[in-house]
C-alpha cells in the first residue's frame, strides 16, 4: 500500500506549524527566498513595503494578530485530525496530544508579541510534534507502510 499525501497531513502540518514558530526567521526572512532577489520590479516593490510594515512597532500589531490566528488555526486542524486518524488506536496518546494542544492554544492566545510565540517553539515540538511524528509512524508501520 502505497504513502500519500493524505497519510502525511497530520505530520506535515505540524511541521508547517512548528515553522511559524520560529517567529525572528520569519520577519527577518519575509519573501527573501526568490521574490525579493527576483527581477519582477512590481512585485518586489510592494513585498518591500509590507517587510517594511511587518518590522515596523507601529504596524506591526496587524500582521501579529493574523499570525496567532494562522497558528491557532493550524493547532486545531492538527488535533482535529490526529483525534480522529489515531483515537482508536493510541487513545492515551492522543488525549495527551490534545490536553498539551489546547494548554498551548491559550498560551498562544495570550501572547502579546512574536517573541512569545517564539518562546513556545520548544514546547510545540516536544508536545505536538514529535508525539504526531510517532503517531504517524505506528500508524504507518502497522499499514504495511514503509517508511525510510
Amino acid at each position: 500500500m502505497p504513502l500519500t499525501l493524505n497519510d502525511m497531513k497530520p505530520i506535515s502540518l505540524c511541521i508547517t506549524t512548528q515553522e511559524l514558530f520560529d517567529t525572528k526567521r520569519f520577519l527577518l526572512g519575509y519573501c527573501d527566498g526568490l521574490i525579493l532577489r527576483g527581477e519582477d520590479k512590481d512585485l518586489k516593490n510592494n513585498l518591500v513595503l509590507v517587510k517594511r510594515e511587518l518590522n515596523a512597532f507601529r504596524t506591526q500589531r496587524k500582521f501579529f494578530d493574523g499570525y496567532k490566528a494562522i497558528i491557532t488555526g493550524n493547532i486545531d486542524k492538527i488535533l482535529s485530525l490526529v483525534s480522529s486518524r489515531y483515537s482508536k488506536k493510541d487513545p492515551n496518546s492522543v488525549r495527551k496530544i490534545i490536553e498539551n494542544g489546547k494548554d498551548i492554544l491559550k498560551k498562544i492566545l495570550k501572547t502579546n508579541n512574536f517573541e512569545e510565540i517564539l518562546g513556545l517553539e520548544n514546547e510545540f515540538k516536544s508536545k505536538i510534534t514529535l508525539p504526531v511524528y510517532e503517531l504517524f509512524l505506528k500508524n504507518m508501520k502497522n499499514s504495511n507502510i514503509k517508511i525510510i
